[in-house]
């Protein structure tokens, strides 16, 4: 006997629970179905007692009252129960009406038993007869005993007193059948597909799996998350190439563990091409989320007492109660799990009369994706900071800006920026950002623990976050347009402008190879679809996770399994960032016009050598040999005729780029007629470089400035993220000579790509020659 004690229902209730495990077996549902007509015919005078039954069990549930109408109820139930049936037995009638009804809700398949044994549900088997005396006689026997059959009420201490004395005042209960161990599929079991017309659209697909746990509490406890409207196992149902869509998760309680079963519909219009490979990818896709899920839940102890608590209906609160009861471990590891999968394809309308499911192809398919999705796709780079106040996850496309012309250039951008957006709407105390660089685009997330979180539930909470959001979730429209809205405005700015106009110069066709963020006619130019197929060039291509744990190192090995989990596959197929075209850059001069009280800047690059390591270090030494208030350029910059007083408001040198990389000079003017001076002091500057005035003193300032660098990115942990994603390592340190030779062999005057940006001028002034146009 089992009681929810509780105040506040305005009626008590009395639930009772009856297994038929192991009973005629091959009669399916019929022994559970038959047993609750008996009873409820038997009980017909005891007004609002119900009775359903079911696959493996059937259960009975009324009100009471009032404490003293306990009793009475409990012995009518009992004399209801122990009674043997005789062959003119009134109730055979309603018996015989609840089979027959049986009979006209069949499996769709037999292939389908096993799914009705985990859920519980009453299906036939096709013609069932309904039983004779004799043989429900033989279920009663063997169902309604103890050990079988368990009470429980709902409501205060009273009640639950005064049904527990009525049940201890009657006579003993007769035995029951021992209940034998349920039949779990076997390992390895192959895929059932079977013939679904008769519940799916024609054309459409419907998949259910299932999990068989050894603990009822771990399978009930998976349920909710697993059947979450937009829980990870939805969103990366919806995110596949045939979207599909979650009909339900149910979670059973049986004698000797617990049932999931996750039933999965896929619609005809989505399954005109490669049927059987899509209909594989969503059955494995699911059973690994329910893998991961089960994985990671142990089971509330007392689920039942918890689920009977929180019930509304006091009879929803003792049947639970009841069934609970009679549930058990399975004798086995406590976290054994066995998983089967049924497909059920309903033909198309214009099938051909010879056309069949295609079974073997299916099953075929399903055998490859398992071991598609077992394969890890996800790079990973890993490293582990114990005692850091927060885990970090950077998860991007190692493709970068490759797959970006002119018209779109920015698409990437906005992708990444869009993503950031709707992982920070659920995120909480976590921090989501996007990562937009040259040689990646991707999300960068990062939090603490949540109090009483394990360090594995940690980092997978932040590593779905950030994996749902970039590689399967789509794209909200409104937060595409808001993402692109950014970044145009940021691209408007002078600086951008004046980098954009360089970009497009020293990479044509392709500016976004030198500015990651995009240009205004690239992000203006681009529509919400070219984003959507961005992000799926992205979500198809190889993929970098940088995880840097701060517990141990199962921490960082859980975080990359959750993130690769959301990516999707194909068998067989292969990940690769698009060609690069050789783009040959267009020295000259470009114009940049500005508005009106703007300062005047000119922006130098040098190109570098496509893909040359080597001169790309080279080129980042120099530029900190011209960089800062004491550098080259700096110096270069002061006036001749009044010292002390710079050309320039602001400058600096940096290397922009990755392949097609460059050493790019800015230089600020506070004056437009100072311009042309500043410029022709940098272009000599340069070219005394490229004649050997490098000294020692000044690679010895610039092994400083980096030096000083390098410490100050590396106490920042989002640092740290991004060169551990990069796989980023200390370059040996160029000497004096090779700085010599690099600067004799690169800065050539007619190699430079100088922009030269200006508010209008006064009437009269003129404007200085164009050898370009720029964007």
């Amino acid at each position: 006997m089992s009681a929810v004690v509780r105040a506040g229902d305005v009626q008590g209730a009395l639930a009772v629970a009856v297994t038929t495990e192991g009973i005629s077996p091959d009669r399916g549902a019929v022994p559970g179905v038959a047993l609750a007509a008996l009873i409820e015919a038997r009980m017909a005078s005891h007004g609002g007692v119900t009775t359903v039954g079911g696959w493996g069990g059937w259960r009975l549930r009324a009100l009471l009252a009032s404490t003293s109408s306990a009793a009475p109820l409990v012995d009518a139930i009992r004399e209801a129960m122990l009674a043997p049936v005789a062959t003119d037995d009134p109730a055979l009638a309603l018996v015989r009406r609840k089979v027959e009804a049986l009979a006209q809700r069949p499996l769709p398949d037999r292939a389908m038993i096993d799914v009705a044994r985990c859920t519980g549900e009453p299906f036939g088997l096709g013609g069932d007869a309904p039983p004779d005396a004799a043989e429900l006689e033989t279920w009663r026997r063997a169902a309604l005993g103890a050990g079988r059959v368990a009470f429980a009420t709902a409501g205060d201490e009273a009640l639950a007193a005064a049904v527990t004395d009525a049940l201890a005042r009657g006579p003993a209960w007769p035995g029951a059948a021992t209940i034998p161990p349920s039949n779990w599929p076997a390992v390895d079991a192959p895929p059932v597909v079977y013939d679904a017309s008769s519940e799916i659209p024609a054309g459409g697909a419907r998949v259910v799996v299932t999990a068989r746990t050894s603990s009822p509490d771990r399978a009930v406890t998976s349920a909710p998350a697993l059947g979450a409207v937009h829980g990870p196992l939805a969103s990366r149902l919806a995110a596949l190439d045939a979207p599909a869509r979650l009909r339900s998760v149910v979670a059973t309680a049986h004698g000797d563990g617990g049932c999931l079963a996750a039933t999965i519909d896929i619609a005809a219009r989505d399954l005109t091409a490669d049927a059987p490979a899509r209909i594989a990818t969503a059955a494995t896709l699911a059973r690994q989320e329910m893998t991961v899920e089960l994985a990671d839940t142990s089971g509330a102890l007392d689920q039942g007492g918890a689920l009977a608590q929180r019930a509304a209906d006091p009879r929803d609160a003792a049947e639970q109660a009841a069934w609970w009861a009679l549930a058990g471990r399975r004798a086995e590891p406590a976290d054994a799990l066995r998983l089967a999968v049924s497909v059920g394809v309903a033909m198309a309308r214009d099938a051909g009369p010879t056309a069949v499911a295609p079974a073997a192809a299916i099953r075929s398919e399903i055998d490859r994706a398992t071991i598609a999705w077992h394969a890890p796709v996800v790079e990973a780079r890993t490293s582990l900071e114990r005692g850091q106040g927060e885990a970090w996850i950077l998860l991007a496309s190692t493709c970068g800006t490759a797959g970006e012309a002119a018209r779109d250039a920015g698409s990437g951008a906005a992708v990444a920026a869009a993503a950031a957006m709707q992982a920070t709407a659920g995120a909480g105390d976590t921090r989501v950002e996007p990562f937009v660089a040259v040689d990646g685009i991707g999300i960068l997330a990062h939090g603490p623990a949540h109090a009483g979180e394990s360090p594995q539930a940690h980092v997978r909470r932040i590593a779905d976050l950030a994996a749902r959001a970039f590689a399967a979730d789509a794209l909200d429209p409104d937060r595409v347009a808001l993402a692109r809205s950014s970044l145009l405005v940021r691209a408007g700015e002078i600086d951008r402008r004046v980098l954009g106009a360089a970009a497009g110069a020293l990479t044509p066709g392709h500016p976004s190879w030198i500015v990651a963020l995009g240009t205004s006619f690239g992000l203006a130019s681009t529509s919400d679809d070219d984003v959507a197929l961005r992000a799926a060039a992205m979500r198809s291509g190889p993929m970098r996770v940088a995880v840097m744990a701060n517990a141990d190192e199962t921490q960082a090995d859980g975080a990359v399994r959750a993130v690769d989990r959301w990516i999707a596959r194909r068998p067989g197929e292969v990940r690769a960032c698009p060609a690069l075209p050789v783009v040959r850059p267009r020295a000259g001069t470009y114009a940049v016009d500005l508005p009106a009280g703007a300062r005047s800047e000119a922006l130098l690059a040098i190109p570098l050598l496509p893909g040359d390591d080597a001169a790309r270090t080279a080129a980042t030494w120099v530029a900190a040999v011209l960089d800062g208030t004491d550098g080259l350029l700096a110096h270069a910059l002061l006036s001749q005729g009044d010292a002390g007083r710079s050309l320039a408001l602001a400058s600096s040198a940096s290397v922009l780029g990755l392949h097609d990389a460059a050493l790019v000079v800015r230089v600020v003017v506070a004056d437009d007629a100072a311009l042309d001076g500043a410029v022709a002091q940098t272009r000599a500057l340069l070219d005394r470089l490229r004649q050997g005035a490098l000294r020692d003193e000044d690679r010895a300032r610039a092994a400083a400035l980096l030096s000083g660098a390098a410490l100050t990115a590396s106490l920042d942990p989002r640092e740290r993220a991004v060169a551990l994603w990069r796989g980023a390592h200390p370059q040996p340190e160029p000497s004096i000579d090779a700085l010599r030779t690099f600067a004799a062999a690169t800065l050539h005057d007619d190699a430079l790509v100088i922009v030269a940006a200006r508010p209008p001028r006064t009437e009269g002034t003129g404007h200085p020659a164009k050898r370009g146009a720029a964007r």
